[in-house]
C-alpha cells in the first residue's frame, strides 16, 4: 500500500504543480486584456473610421523650393494688400503705409524671381497710379517688354507711361 500512496501522492503533487509557462499565461492574458481595454478606450468615432484613403502624390509632384513657396506667399500678400487698398478711403491715414507695404512685397517678389513679368507689370501699374513715379513705371514696363517682346498690353502700358511722363 505504501507504493500506492506514493503514486497517489505523486499524482497529487504533480497535479498541484504547474509548469512555468502555465504560470506566465495569466499575466500575459492580463496584459492583453489591459491592452484591449486601452485600445477600445482610444477608439475613434465611427465617422473617423470611414475617412477617405490617403491620396498618394504622383512621383512627378515634388516639394517646391523654398524661394518659390516664399514667392507664392508674397504674391498672396500683395493680392490682400491690393484688396485692402480698394476698400480704403483716400483720406485714410493708413493708406501710405499700405502702399509702401505693397511696393516692398512686389519688390521682394522680383528679388526672388527677377524674370517675373507679371510682377514687373504690377509694379509698373503701381507706380503709374502714383503721381510723379511714371519714370519708375516706364522702367518696369520696358524691363518686362524685353522679356516678352511683342506683348501688345505692355506696348500700350509703355505708351501710357510715356504720355503721363510727358504731361508731368
Amino acid at each position: 500500500m505504501a507504493a500506492k500512496k506514493s503514486k497517489t501522492v505523486k499524482k497529487a503533487v504533480t497535479a498541484k504543480k504547474k509548469p512555468a509557462a502555465a504560470k506566465k499565461k495569466p499575466a500575459v492574458a492580463k496584459r492583453a486584456v489591459t491592452a484591449k481595454k486601452s485600445a477600445t478606450a482610444k477608439k475613434k468615432p465611427a465617422a473617423a473610421k470611414k475617412a477617405a484613403p490617403l491620396k498618394k502624390k504622383p512621383a512627378s509632384a515634388k516639394k517646391k523650393p523654398v524661394a518659390q513657396t516664399e514667392m507664392e506667399r508674397l504674391l498672396e500678400a500683395a493680392d490682400r494688400l491690393e484688396e485692402t487698398l480698394l476698400d480704403m478711403d483716400p483720406d485714410d491715414s493708413e493708406l501710405d503705409l499700405t502702399l509702401e507695404d505693397l511696393e516692398q512685397v512686389l519688390r521682394e517678389v522680383l528679388r526672388l524671381d527677377p524674370s517675373n513679368v507679371a510682377t514687373m507689370i504690377r509694379l509698373g501699374e503701381f507706380f503709374l497710379d502714383r503721381n510723379g513715379a511714371e519714370d519708375l513705371a516706364l522702367e518696369y514696363f520696358e524691363q518686362a517688354f524685353t522679356l516678352q517682346p511683342g506683348d501688345k498690353k505692355l506696348a500700350k502700358l509703355i505708351k501710357k507711361a510715356k504720355a503721363q511722363l510727358a504731361e508731368n
